[in-house]
């Protein structure tokens, strides 16, 4: 019984703080502590996992609003668009086989760390910024498709999409980035509760007592991993998140392809 609590708690803990540390991946990380760690299925992984970015994004909500740093119109905007993707997600990763959901999550996981390995050698000098236009159509397009596919992404597999949002907040929206940071953390609010919507109704025996366990940890974890992140500098903890990511790849690949 001691162990039953014990564990989720610091398998918690532990993504809480790694995410803290790197500012993304709350859900990438998640999903596989929860199926290869703590046993659960992929449907409950992902449950588990848009709880933990439901109210982990919602806390830090606050303390952006409160500091001015949300950008509420252009978040309520991306979010409207990413909503349909959401739920259509959620619905359809209660229809198709369980296996191919973790097989793709896999490859998702690894183009994941590709994407921030290249922005980790890129180097800090070409940091985001918001060039001050208006949006185009072809931003407009590229705007619709990126937020759909965020909001399917976080659907389908449990994860907050953070790391697709505030580019496309910098380069679409024209988004400061200290703002997309702030306006992300709304929008991941409202796409994760619609990835939870989406699964209802929940599939019997989820152990929610352990769920919340896991979710507490991560919160505690979260705000651990913030106060020790300002002592490294962004371009390592790219560099860190990209192998921590890779690898659970391709263990993840392990585990469902061979």
């Amino acid at each position: 019984m001691k162990g039953a609590v014990i564990l989720p708690l610091v398998v918690g803990l532990g993504i809480g703080i790694v995410v803290g540390l790197l500012g993304a991946g709350g859900g990438i990380l998640s999903v596989p502590a929860l199926m290869y760690l703590l046993h659960q299925s992929a449907h409950v992984a992902a449950l588990g996992s848009l709880a933990g970015v439901l109210l982990t994004s919602a806390g830090s909500l606050i303390i952006h609003l409160r500091a001015g740093n949300v950008e509420v119109k252009k978040g309520l905007v991306f979010a409207g668009l990413s909503v349909v993707g959401s739920f259509a997600g959620a619905r359809l990763s209660l229809l198709i086989d369980e296996l191919l959901i973790i097989r793709i999550f896999a490859i998702f996981l690894l183009l994941v760390a590709v994407l921030f390995a290249f922005q980790t050698f890129r180097g800090e000098e070409e940091t985001l910024e918001a060039h001050g236009e208006p949006m185009t159509t072809g931003e407009k397009v590229v705007l619709v498709v990126v937020a759909t596919i965020t909001g399917f992404a976080t659907g389908l597999f449990g994860v907050g999409g953070g790391f697709m949002v505030v580019p496309a907040l910098v380069l679409v929206m024209n988004t400061r980035m200290r703002k997309a940071v702030g306006t992300s953390l709304l929008i991941m609010v409202i796409a994760s509760l619609v990835g939870i919507l989406g699964r209802f109704p929940i599939e019997p025996g989820v152990d929610f007592g352990m769920l919340g366990l896991f979710v507490g940890g991560s919160i505690v974890g979260g705000l651990i991993g913030s106060v020790c992140s300002r002592k490294l500098p962004p371009r390592a903890l790219s560099g860190i998140f990209s192998v921590l990511v890779a690898l659970v790849g391709i263990y993840t690949v392990s585990q469902s392809w061979f």
